[in-house]
């Protein structure tokens, strides 16, 4: 690999000769370290320049203004939340129980959560406060929200629980993802340890609803 697109660096690429693909390339890479140290408001057409070690007007031949380069750096990350919603859950049942595959899926889609924000969770907790991609970013964060909130309401309510009660346990299991990303994204938790509490919470959570159900069933 050419050393000036895997090290960032302005000194790396110093009289480094890149094919146009490769350049703009590098240039992404060192607005994603800027963003991802310093903030979004940090990003510029002459702060890429000084850090890449070029002019800014090379930068310009490759991003026509800081939008044109705030545009490029998200949609170099938004197909990883471009997810699917998953089908329902009785196709996904086979031989296993409605509690087993509860607890399958959380593990499964937490880890894979966890997967997209040690790819990618920096730069989008750090895009998240840029104007002109708020709608964006809005957007995508609304569609897997509620995919994920209607579909886990309807496993939770398939094993029992009251319609209502179902939604609300589901959109309280999923509204602390932003909060655990945002751990992650800075270094103030492991992963680990974020996951075991998470998958504790959601089972003992299910267990007291299902409990609690089953006692108003029975008066």
């Amino acid at each position: 690999m050419d050393p000036a697109i895997a090290n960032p660096a302005g000194a790396a690429t110093v009289g480094a000769r890149l094919t146009p693909d490769d350049r703009r390339r590098h240039l992404l890479e060192v607005a994603r370290v800027i963003v991802e140290k310093n903030g979004v408001g940090a990003l510029s057409m002459e702060s890429v320049a000084a850090e890449a070690g070029v002019s800014r007007g090379l930068v310009y031949t490759y991003f026509s203004n800081r939008t044109g380069l705030v545009d490029a750096l998200w949609h170099e990350i938004e197909p990883l939340w471009n997810v699917e919603a998953m089908p329902p859950h009785e196709q996904l049942l086979g031989s296993r129980s409605l509690r087993e595959l509860f607890d399958d899926r959380v593990v499964s889609n937490t880890r894979w959560f966890f997967d997209q924000v040690e790819s990618c969770g920096l730069l989008f907790h750090r895009l998240q406060s840029e104007p002109v991609l708020e709608s964006s970013i809005a957007e995508v964060r609304k569609r897997v929200e509620q995919d994920n909130i209607e579909w886990w309401a309807r496993l939770v309510e398939a094993m029992g629980v009251e319609k209502e009660r179902a939604l609300v346990f589901s959109a309280l299991v999923n509204a602390p993802s932003h909060v655990m990303w945002s751990l992650i994204a800075r270094g103030q938790a492991s992963r680990e340890a974020i996951e075991t509490v998470f998958f504790l919470t959601c089972r003992a959570g299910l267990d007291q609803l299902l409990a609690a159900d089953d006692a108003i069933a029975l008066k």
